[in-house]
């Protein structure tokens, strides 16, 4: 494999060589047919006596199991370098977010590779894209915010910033009604991508190791389904959108732990209730994006994101890098008011205490140091 491929490594359960632009797994077919030269090897016994290798499916699966020991690298990828890896290079950033492209290397660690050009006096905006954006939020107080947190939603996962942020979060698309953009936006995101770095994981999965290893290497995950409250509220689900260590395994396969780091985006028409409220750590790992407007007959084009992907590849991509350069030098997301709104209208929807208490209750600044205890308060 080494005189084939060059460096070979084994991590998050795959054994991965270097294609040109991006690190790739190799499938196990391959793997299993490099074994095949040694099947009728002829050796000799400890005796002495002549005989010859009869290899079958355990003999394969130990040479494969002690090739895993001999290359494992468990924190190759999670120590790479941040920036976003396009065709023709890997655009890297400053802290203040400046953008630079220099030449693919090895050393990079990327999984996946951009379809997009990038170019440092790229425009930002085509026609499709510049059209869908104006569309989905016209008539919104703060559109540009709005626009600004997509683009910076699209750069988090190219970079595979997600979990890096000072507060990763999950962003939530939400329109009560049909034909408002959102899925458009959803198809947009996926095809900035190639089709190796995202999954469709709904919340509801997260807590089974069947799904949860689709996660391992994605730097997107979306899915067009909300699931319950309960799954949103659940350890795992805060730990998967904060990048924390999570097990995951395929059918027939060894337990692999890893760290994800996809950015997650959810669409829906509806938020799910909340029974007995919804915990802080819950409201931290949340953003809302809301789209209010129908998009009139006229102003439709069938498949926009799609063909805004396929089309105006390279200006979807110095899009993204644009929202990439604001996302470094911010740590955090863009909140448009809007966004504060939805999510406070859905804790009190969660909870009738605090919805009384935002209803009924003016807070005041004390005028005195003096503390009040709770028996002198009643």
């Amino acid at each position: 494999l080494i005189e084939r491929h060059g460096k070979i490594i084994h991590a998050e359960g795959h054994f991965w060589r270097y294609a040109a632009t991006h690190w790739e797994a190799i499938p196990d077919h391959e793997l299993r047919l490099a074994t095949h030269i040694y099947d009728g090897a002829r050796y000799n016994t400890p005796k002495g006596d002549p005989t010859h290798v009869k290899l079958g499916k355990g003999r394969v699966d130990s040479i494969l199991n002690e090739l895993a020991a001999l290359l494992t690298e468990e924190g190759f990828f999670a120590d790479a370098p941040v920036g976003i890896n396009c065709r023709n290079g890997f655009i890297t950033f400053l802290p203040d977010g400046a953008a630079h492209i220099m030449p693919h290397q090895r050393d990079h660690r990327c999984r996946h590779t951009l379809p997009g050009r990038w170019q440092v006096d790229e425009r930002v905006s085509g026609h499709l894209l510049e059209r869908l954006l104006h569309g989905v939020f016209h008539g919104d107080d703060d559109a540009d915010q709005k626009t600004s947190l997509l683009a910076e939603m699209c750069g988090s996962a190219a970079l595979g910033y997600a979990t890096k942020l000072i507060q990763p979060r999950a962003i939530i698309l939400k329109g009560e009604r049909a034909e408002n953009g959102k899925s458009q936006i959803l198809d947009l995101a996926r095809g900035l991508l190639p089709t190796s770095a995202i999954s469709s994981v709904t919340a509801a999965r997260m807590g089974d190791e069947r799904h949860v290893i689709g996660l391992a290497g994605k730097l997107l995950n979306a899915s067009d389904e909300l699931s319950s409250s309960s799954a949103i509220a659940s350890e795992t689900f805060k730990a998967i959108i904060t990048g924390e260590p999570v097990d995951g395994r395929d059918v027939y396969k060894s337990r692999v732990e890893f760290r994800p780091l996809a950015q997650h985006i959810f669409a829906t028409n509806t938020l799910p209730p909340f029974q007995g409220g919804m915990d802080r750590g819950v409201q931290r790992r949340l953003l809302v994006i809301t789209f209010n407007r129908v998009i009139p007959i006229e102003e439709r084009v069938e498949a926009m994101g799609r063909r805004i992907a396929s089309e105006e590849a390279d200006h979807l991509l110095a899009w993204a890098v644009q929202g990439a350069s604001r996302l470094i030098r911010q740590r955090n997301f863009t909140i448009p008011p809007s966004s504060k709104v939805a999510l406070t209208d859905w804790i009190l929807g969660a909870d009738p205490v605090l919805a009384w208490l935002d209803e009924c209750v003016d807070v005041k600044l004390s005028v005195t140091n003096t503390p009040i205890t709770t028996r002198s308060a009643y």
